[in-house]
């Protein structure tokens, strides 16, 4: 395999070479497998996806995936303290960077010890080569070999092709001369947009630009009772859960860090492509089918919260209708150069990825898997506050990121503490009618 990455993926290099920018996959289990099983249900996954057997090269300025003569397996078992060492273990993951050029492009350490009930398997993966989709694939495919080896059952094991870059299957209406026009389109919209954020925030706060700094890693969850009580006022009240949780992000976040001021605030939402490019993508192919856009809206501390979340919604929807998501795979990567060569300005204030409904079980044969966390490497010029959302056996699991340079641990725990009071507060609140 010699395939050259898009437009998308490359966004993500230019990201990694600023700062070591990948994705971390906590799961957490009962009764888990031993070492050998892991590691043999491991390299049976990795002959399947060709991309977990290959590296980045660079030739001519030009990136390609190509496969490894030798594709070892970063597989790595570190002896488990107790229940909290994943955490201190993740933390590092996110920023040891990912060896990209001479050795497979993802790793796993295991925290195990054979007297303890539970573990922790942590998955780390250069982010050009998997999303949240084809990452829940995936999980289920090693609970499930592993599963298979414990009763010492056999696996049929055969590769995939590589998928090919998102860009090279968007629809009609946006290659060639059409993806020009929709570019022209949103730059001139974006280019409007910056003008005005710079105008109204003049004198304000906005997301700093700071020096070294390390990530920090925080999780909320909310009960299956909890859960059902959002998902149904959501619904009375027509918007989605990813408008709702990114509005009580951006509200704790004014009300901490920009003392509940009136101000303009961006936010960055993520589009699962595969349902959309021709032909669709199915999720048990690796690859990176996003699509990131960007958001600004006006927040103070004190705004009604329903008011947020329907703004937010229309400009979602908007964004959407228009098509903005085939475009923004493309134009990513011109802001990407802009972003790290300026080093002027920061994505936003907040990014949310919302999942939805995680496609992962509880029960794998004997292993039970009692928890699932998923976290972006933070950096420097990247959000401010940055959240990854998913559903889980009915459980809403939220899962933040942070720099020390922009808040201490205890204003971070105050924001996930604000959120968590938005929310129930936002129950309470009175159906809004038209």
């Amino acid at each position: 395999m010699k395939r050259e990455l898009g437009s998308l993926e490359r966004a993500l290099i230019i990201s990694d070479q600023y700062a070591p920018f990948h994705s971390v996959c906590v799961l957490k289990l009962e009764s888990p497998p031993p070492p050998q099983i892991l590691k043999q249900a491991l390299r049976s996954v990795q002959i399947h996806h060709p991309f977990l057997q290959a590296r980045l090269l660079k030739e001519k300025g030009r990136y390609f995936l190509a496969t490894l003569a030798d594709a070892i397996l970063p597989f790595h078992v570190l002896p488990r303290w107790n229940d909290e060492h994943w955490v201190q273990v993740a933390e590092v993951e996110l920023e040891t960077r990912i060896e990209i050029s001479d050795k497979p492009i993802f790793r796993c350490t295991y925290l195990y010890s054979a007297n303890h009930s539970r573990a922790e398997i942590l998955l780390s993966f250069f982010h050009p080569i998997v999303d949240s989709a084809s990452l829940g694939q995936l999980i289920q495919e090693l609970l499930t070999t592993c599963a298979s080896f414990m009763d010492e059952r056999t696996v049929a094991v055969y590769e995939l092709p590589p998928s090919p870059p998102v860009e090279s299957r968007l629809p009609y209406g946006y290659r060639g001369v059409w993806l020009g026009w929709h570019i022209l389109r949103i730059a001139v919209q974006q280019a409007g947009d910056e003008i005005l954020y710079r105008l109204q925030t003049r004198g304000k706060r906005t997301p700093p630009l700071r020096g070294q700094s390390h990530g920090h890693i925080l999780s909320l969850q909310f009960p299956e009772s909890f859960v059902e009580t959002l998902v149904r006022r959501a619904q009375l009240e027509t918007v989605t859960l990813n408008a709702l949780l990114t509005a009580a992000m951006l509200t704790a976040i004014n009300r901490n860090l920009y003392a509940g001021q009136y101000v303009p605030m961006r936010t960055l939402s993520f589009v699962d492509m595969r349902p959309f490019v021709e032909p669709p993508l199915t999720n048990e192919n690796l690859a990176c089918y996003i699509s990131m856009l960007r958001h600004t809206v006006p927040v103070k501390g004190g705004i009604d919260f329903w008011l947020l979340v329907r703004r937010l919604q229309r400009k979602m929807n908007a964004s959407f209708r228009s098509g903005d998501h085939f475009v923004s795979t493309v134009m990513v990567e011109s802001l990407l150069k802009i972003l790290t060569r300026s080093q002027s300005f920061r994505l936003g204030a907040t990014a949310l990825n919302f999942d939805g409904v995680s496609p992962l079980k509880t029960e794998y044969g004997g292993i039970r898997l009692v928890g699932v966390h998923q976290y972006a490497s933070a950096y420097t010029l990247g959000p401010e506050f940055a959240g990854q959302a998913r559903l889980f056996n009915g459980q809403l699991i939220w899962d933040f990121v942070y720099l020390d340079t922009d808040m201490s641990a205890d204003e971070a725990k105050a924001i996930v503490e604000e959120t968590r009071s938005i929310l129930n507060s936002a129950l309470t609140s009175p159906l809004f009618r038209i």
